[in-house]
């Protein structure tokens, strides 16, 4: 169904810029800002909100402006992206980031028509990889790369 709008891209654009909004409006609320020489909490999470916000204009105003599909609504997408997350949230813990993430990707990867399994296993490899070297290495953070405690 085409439209005269790109309505998907609009209300896309629209939500991004108002949920930068929110953060923002929290991060001035409740934390001090700071200096840029000497940055306070609140100065990263409200410049990330404004970038948030300056993404999501530059999706919805171009979108005003040429027409567009309808929206899609597909319950597998939703499911799948949703099993995944909480296939994430239930694994990290007893199993660590590696395996946590290769049920993520696996997961949210059946959102798709046509399932590639060989693209996939390079994507959960190449992401837990990533996750370990910049969260338990770089950052420091004590997410074991993989751990054995049955609940």
């Amino acid at each position: 169904m085409r439209l005269s709008r790109d309505y998907v891209d609009v209300v896309g654009g629209v939500g991004l810029v108002l949920f930068g909004g929110w953060v923002y409006a929290h991060a001035a609320a409740e934390y001090d800002f700071g200096t840029l020489r000497r940055m306070g909490p609140g100065f990263f999470p409200a410049a990330l909100a404004v970038l948030l916000m300056v993404f999501g204009a530059l999706l919805a105003v171009p979108a005003l402006f040429r027409s567009g599909e309808g929206p899609r609504i597909s319950v597998r997408s939703f499911l799948s992206i949703l099993a995944g997350i909480l296939a994430f949230a239930w694994l990290i813990e007893p199993f660590g980031l590696v395996p946590a993430t290769i049920a993520l990707v696996g997961l949210a990867a059946l959102a798709e028509p046509g399932f590639r399994p060989i693209r996939t296993a390079l994507l959960a490899v190449a992401l837990s990889a990533l996750g370990v070297l910049i969260f338990s290495q770089g950052l420091g953070i004590p997410i074991p790369a993989f751990r054995w405690s049955p609940a």
